[in-house]
């Protein structure tokens, strides 16, 4: 089973999303997988879930996985679009069209540049083997250190070239999470 969460800390783990992560993880089973999914982000087709689903069966020697994205700083993560435009209808015809191309494709990135965690897909057994996720204060780095644990056990690290999911990510400039 593949949950999905938008996760957030509670008020008194105020910005600890390594904790919120881990305590996701916590509540499933051994055969379970978690996608995290980045509060200010939205899949673009109306079958991603079975579209992961089919990733995951597809490619057993990946432990976690990361999709395509129009705004994030890692530069392979990013599709050919305006990252400007904000308009969910120009986003659905990206995610339609490179899920039409790629489908079930994955690159395999564990010893490339570390992932930015727009989404994070997870299997529990990869989390149990490196450790967890990263609690400390704040919201940036939870997403490099999991892939670095990973890649530091050989365990095998994906980017989902089929699945695209918009995210505002500053699209007005806001800068005050980061404060």
């Amino acid at each position: 089973m593949i949950y999905t969460h938008i996760t957030y800390s509670p008020k008194d783990k105020d910005k600890q999303l390594g904790w919120a992560y881990n305590n996701v993880m916590k509540q499933t089973k051994d055969d379970d997988w978690v996608c995290f999914l980045d509060h200010d982000a939205m899949f673009t087709t109306i079958n991603w879930y079975r579209q992961i689903t089919d990733i995951v069966d597809k490619h057993p020697q990946i432990g976690l996985y990361t999709c395509m994205t129009n705004r994030i700083g890692c530069r392979y993560q990013l599709a050919n679009v305006n990252k400007d435009n904000h308009d969910i209808k120009y986003h659905r015809i990206i995610g339609k069209k490179l899920q039409t191309e790629y489908n079930t494709q994955v690159d395999i990135i564990t010893n490339r540049g570390l992932l930015s965690g727009v989404v994070i897909l997870i299997s529990k057994k990869t989390w149990n083997d490196v450790g967890g996720f990263l609690e400390k204060d704040g919201l940036l780095g939870v997403d490099n250190d999991i892939h670095r644990k990973c890649r530091d056990k050989n365990i095998g690290v994906g980017l989902m070239k089929g699945v695209y999911v918009y995210h505002w990510y500053r699209g007005d400039g806001d800068m005050s999470h980061l404060k």
